[in-house]
């Protein structure tokens, strides 16, 4: 009989071996006529017209491979022939794979991929997507922080699978996509293939599943020599790989095969991305550019390079721009287009890139953060509110998109549809202690919103979960005492406390707010105090509690432990930086409430200038304070002040917390305190003093705009001092000398003081001369006596 390979399809059933009994089965075939590795790979023969085969008996999991199929021929066995011990007499043989069938389901390569791409793109496990495409896949992974997205073309060259990876693109990588792709499919295959810049080559794939797969089962590796990939099968789930000893050529498509093209032009700077010199593969990829104009991925490169390595927004979008010329090309490139349109200022170029990008983006997570990003760019909080709903819709699992609509649902007033995402994001969290993070943090969410008191519901739920936490206590607690329930309210937040470690952050935040509850609620001021007292000095709460001491001891009475508490004040602000007016502004606001106690209570206008002076520091540019300063600068002086001019004079507006609006707080007045001269750097009145010609006029003005920068960059330059008295006195601006003189002579060092004493005199004499040619013999008689009190 001629030896030939058997077909399954051919075989019959009738004349398949029957399996044998355990009694007349020998010890090497086990109970049945199967042989069964340790794995559960199970073969039988199979008997055809072409002769005896081994086949699959049922499906067989292999790593992230389903073995469908398998059949390998036994040509050297000849009729007749015993097939009495089953398997086991065969498996010795040398055969020929006939055909092999293999399923790649997308949720075991999600799961394997996930364990492998752990810490690639940020610290932690990310999230893995897995899209099917025909002879290819879409890839996106994600974190917290980061998000990479990429495609796989795939081409096969008889037994040969070659990966190209292309379409590469990511926010908040820490390397260009291209490079993080690359590497992510290196991650994934290790030394199964070699890597040819951004192409992966398996060779002779179909050999090494059978080397993988059959030695396990006790059978010999069959020959494979004529075996090659058929085709490559695409379903919504899985792709269906079949090779055969009678092939058919796998007809190649087009993304496959312009991926290959593309990949063999950019290898050399492929490589060099990889090993992160950036500038040598963008020199490199440019190259490219010339012999291959407008291709969308050597474009890509050359952007993301721009755009990683950071001031180049305008190159990048040039670039990118060139590929867009060509219909339907380059629609990965919008995502990155955005972002650079945001870099360079352009919002709404930038909102329409982003819902371009979302509408065309394959990779849910991606699309998902481009409506988000939109979100983020929007002044509109409803129009922000929709760029969200469209992100939650793309990527409903992502937890950071709905915290995200969470705030921006709770600013509309739409509490209901937040308190709906909440309870979306309880049933994604597993466990008790996630569940519990989740109600916490809607109840921090909403009390941030200023809704302290609808807050409690929220906190109740999270202590469900864990009964006794500090956090969760403590939120109870404030919403209670903001719902009037003051005394439960009080007691929760004492049992937070007892939770917290000593000198713990939180715990001075639960002190203040217990003691606002005992003060403001319960009229306990005396317990109030201990518990503000409890806050250690130069922690981030201690400028608060200080402040509250010196209000509430103040309010009792104790005018010396006010004073004194306020001194702290003073001395832990002169500890904070400058600079941050926003941050700082509450800070200034209890200074200059003890500088007001000081002044009205103790009438001790040197305390209150010091502690306006440190104020000042703090907001160097604030309008109010650098008033009530120069007014009680001129209190100690014995002098009245002039009036403040007007917003209009000053070159600015008078925006932030006016004097006045100061005097308001808790009930002080500042009436009495008179009215400060303006700041040296918004004044604009020239005085009485002769001017040179039109052309030295004008350089002596531009020459004080710039001298007045530099002393603004760095006050402590008394070089641009002196030369911008010179240059004033020129320009006969007195009024700008002498709140310069002034400024300068409350810090200066007595050598200092006798280089500026002789120049502010003069300046008073000039202004006092210029005050009685007007007729204004009041304010005169003020510049004479300010004049006769310098010392």
């Amino acid at each position: 009989m001629h030896s030939q390979r058997p077909p399954s399809a051919q075989r019959s059933p009738a004349r398949r071996a029957p399996d044998p009994t355990p009694e007349s089965a020998g010890p090497a075939a086990g109970a049945t006529g199967a042989t069964r590795a340790a794995e559960g790979l199970e073969l039988r023969l199979a008997i055809g017209k072409g002769g005896l085969g081994l086949e699959l008996g049922r499906p067989f999991s292999m790593g992230v491979l389903e073995i469908m199929e398998l059949v390998i021929a036994l040509p050297t066995v000849r009729f007749p022939l015993d097939v009495s011990g089953g398997v086991s007499r065969f498996r010795h043989r040398r055969g020929t794979l006939d055909r092999i069938s293999a399923e790649l389901p997308v949720q075991r390569l999600r799961r394997w991929a996930a364990g492998r791409l752990r810490g690639l793109i940020g610290v932690g496990p990310c999230e893995v997507w897995v899209g099917v495409e025909k002879y290819g896949a879409s890839f996106a992974l994600s974190s917290e922080i980061a998000i990479l997205a990429f495609s796989v073309a795939v081409t096969v060259t008889g037994e040969d699978v070659s990966l190209m990876v292309t379409r590469a693109r990511g926010t908040g990588l820490p390397a260009p996509p291209t490079a993080m792709a690359i590497s992510a499919i290196e991650a994934l295959i290790g030394n199964l293939a070699r890597r040819e810049g951004a192409r992966f080559v398996v060779p002779r794939a179909v050999t090494k599943v059978a080397r993988a797969l059959l030695p396990e089962a006790g059978v010999r590796t069959p020959g494979t020599a004529d075996v090659s990939i058929t085709s490559i099968a695409a379903a919504h789930d899985a792709w269906i790989v079949h090779a055969s000893a009678h092939p058919v050529a796998a007809e190649p498509t087009e993304i496959a095969t312009r991926a290959l093209e593309a990949v063999a032009i950019t290898r050399a700077a492929d490589e060099a991305r990889l090993g992160k010199d950036y500038e040598g593969a963008r020199a490199l990829d440019l190259l490219s550019l010339e012999r291959a104009p407008r291709h969308p991925e050597i474009a890509s490169r050359i952007a993301e390079i721009d755009a990683f390595v950071g001031g180049r927004a305008e190159a990048a979008l040039a670039t990118i721009a060139e590929v867009d010329r060509e219909e339907g090309r380059g629609s990965h490139l919008d995502f990155l287009r955005a972002e650079l349109l945001a870099e360079t200022g352009d919002v709404r170029g930038a909102i329409a890139a982003f819902e371009r990008a979302g509408e065309h983006e394959t990779a849910p997570v991606l699309a998902a953060r481009a409506f988000e990003r939109a979100a983020e760019l929007t002044r509109d909080a409803l129009e922000a509110a929709g760029w969200l709903d469209r992100a939650v819709a793309h990527a409903p699992a992502v937890p950071r998109i709905r915290w995200a609509r969470v705030q921006r649902r709770l600013a509309l007033g739409r509490t209901q549809d937040a308190r709906a995402d909440v309870e979306h994001l309880e049933a994604q969290a597993s466990g008790p202690r996630a569940r519990y993070d989740v109600w916490w943090r809607a109840g921090a969410a909403w009390q941030d919103q200023g809704l302290v008191a609808d807050a409690a519901p929220l906190f109740e739920r999270a202590l469900r979960f864990v009964p006794d936490d500090a956090h969760a206590l403590a939120g109870l607690g404030r919403a209670l005492v903001a719902r009037g329930k003051t005394a439960r309210g009080v007691a929760l937040l004492t049992r937070a406390i007892d939770l917290r470690e000593d000198g713990n952050e939180d715990a001075a935040g639960l002190h203040i707010d217990l003691a606002k509850a005992l003060a403001e609620k319960l009229d306990d001021r005396p317990a109030a105090i201990v518990h503000v007292r409890a806050v250690r000095h130069g922690g981030r709460d201690a400028v608060e509690a200080r402040a509250l001491e010196g209000r509430w001891r103040a309010e009792l009475g104790d005018v010396a432990g006010a004073s004194l508490a306020f001194a702290r004040l003073r001395d832990h602000a002169e500890t904070l930086p400058p600079g941050n007016r926003e941050a700082h502004e509450p800070t200034a606001a209890f200074l200059l409430e003890a500088a007001i106690f000081e002044r009205e209570v103790l009438h001790d206008s040197l305390a209150a200038q010091r502690h306006l002076a440190a104020a000042l520091r703090l907001c160097p540019n604030h309008f109010g304070i650098a008033s009530a300063y120069r007014a009680v600068g001129a209190e100690i002086a014995g002098i009245a002040a002039p009036p403040p001019a007007p917003p209009s004079e000053l070159g600015e507006s008078s925006d932030g917390f006016s004097p006045d609006e100061f005097a308001n707080m808790e009930g002080l007045s500042m009436a009495r305190l008179p009215p400060s001269p303006p700041s040296i750097m918004n004044i604009g009145l020239g005085g009485t003093g002769e001017h040179g010609d039109d052309v030295q006029e004008a350089e002596d003005e531009a020459r004080v705009e710039e001298l007045t920068r530099q002393l603004q960059a760095d006050p402590t330059r008394d070089d641009v001092v002196d030369e911008l008295v010179d240059r004033l006195l020129r320009l006969g601006r007195s009024h700008e000398l002498f709140a310069l003189l002034s400024a300068r002579l409350e810090d200066a060092t007595p050598d200092r003081r006798v280089t500026l004493v002789p120049k502010q005199r003069d300046v008073l004499t000039r202004l006092e001369a210029d005050a009685r040619a007007r007729g204004q013999d009041l304010e005169a008689q003020l510049f004479a006596s300010a004049r006769d009190a310098l010392s």
